[in-house]
């Protein structure tokens, strides 16, 4: 056989690394999560762009007034609009919304948990009627991957059957079961083809520390880039949920990310990051920022109430957001109580500017072995 006639064997590079940098007594973990387009620092909390953008803010004002170091969109979302179509014609999420850094794509179980008047859950995947057309559809762990592949996130995550945190002990090993199968499936479809993505799974169980305990171990022992705590922030109390959180982390490889799903507000995020979570996504900055409050690290603050018509300083005097230098508490009462949207624009970009300056404190923190008195801290300061 000629040299050119050999077959062609492709390298490829790890599609993600993760390094840990310091941790704290207390169990919190400052990292680097290396992925192929740049890394990011541990704890790490990911914008939320579900449609492919963050509500009321470019993809470019994420980078360059929030500085986000990586965004998640949805797969259930964008498979019906723009759809696979769109995306694969552009080459996948990154040139098709002009962002350069990473991107993590949920696999869609959590919007299908939603609909439960209108989908169907089987071995085979979830059936539900489209929100956009009408049209039926299968969402199943390989369609989740190819859709994923199609936006060409750098993480992936599995797709697993997601339920309500305090259902029963059957109920849940049921789920929890599936959710291994469909795991599996997903891995399986992610190796078919050359790809540089990493993969997520998802631990599930519920409230149940047996089931939590079973569904860490089956995980952990497949090669998945990394793991994710799921089914929580969905009935459960804090005091539940921070205890499963604690049960999971401490069932996990240490050398592999670990995702808290859907969480939460800031305490929760510093409460989290004690028990040695590195990632985390959530709707709140947005949602928040729309009922008009700030977050800020003496506490959250509602804009439309009376007291901010005359106050004549900035949201948070330890920001440095560009809403923080510019305007004044007064200015976005008078935007808020008019009901302009400019308001809600500018508070949300200010929240999520404040999230990433968490992180950055917490970071900062772990690294020098002062995290606990920081947690104490911001413990004193907040009261949600």
């Amino acid at each position: 056989m000629s040299p050119s006639s050999k077959p062609l064997h492709l390298v490829r590079d790890p599609p993600l690394g993760f390094e840990l940098a310091a941790v704290d007594p207390t169990g919190a973990r400052a990292g680097l999560l290396h992925t192929r387009r740049g890394t990011v620092p541990t704890p790490a909390f990911m914008a939320v762009g579900t449609h492919a953008h963050v509500r009321h803010l470019s993809p470019a004002e994420v980078r360059d007034l929030v500085d986000a170091p990586i965004m998640l969109g949805n797969t259930y979302h964008l498979m019906l609009r723009p759809g696979v179509e769109v995306l694969r014609r552009f080459g996948g999420i990154h040139r098709f919304m002009d962002w350069d850094r990473p991107v993590l794509t949920d696999s869609g179980g959590f919007q299908i948990f939603s609909l439960p008047g209108d989908r169907e859950i089987s071995e085979k995947g979830a059936h539900f009627r489209s929100y956009v057309d009408n049209s039926r559809h299968l969402l199943s762990p390989e369609k989740s991957i190819e859709v994923q592949q199609a936006i060409g996130s750098d993480i992936m995550m599995v797709l697993d059957v997601c339920i309500d945190s305090t259902s029963d002990f059957d109920t849940t090993l049921a789920a929890m079961e599936r959710t291994h199968r469909w795991a599996l499936r997903s891995l399986k479809a992610r190796d078919v083809g050359d790809t540089t993505q990493a993969l997520f799974a998802i631990v599930q169980g519920g409230v149940h520390e047996k089931l939590r305990r079973e569904s860490a171990a089956f995980l952990t022992a497949h090669p998945f880039d990394g793991f994710a705590i799921g089914g929580l922030a969905v009935g459960e109390t804090r005091a539940e949920r921070e205890a499963m959180a604690e049960l999971v982390t401490g069932l996990l490889p240490t050398d592999r990310p670990r995702y808290l799903m859907g969480v939460g507000t800031p305490i929760d995020l510093v409460e989290a990051v004690r028990r040695g979570v590195d990632m985390f996504d959530c709707i709140l900055p947005g949602k928040m920022a729309q009922q008009s409050y700030a977050y800020t690290f003496a506490g959250k603050i509602r804009l439309v109430r009376t007291e901010y018509r005359l106050a004549d300083e900035p949201l948070d005097s330890e920001c440095d957001c560009m809403v923080c230098a510019r305007f004044s508490r007064a200015y976005i009462h008078h935007l808020m109580k008019g009901k302009h949207h400019l308001g809600a624009r500018l508070i949300g970009i200010h929240n999520l500017r404040h999230y990433q300056l968490l992180m950055r404190r917490m970071r900062a923190a772990i690294l020098a072995g002062t995290f606990e008195a920081l947690y104490r801290e911001l413990k004193a300061r907040w009261d949600d």
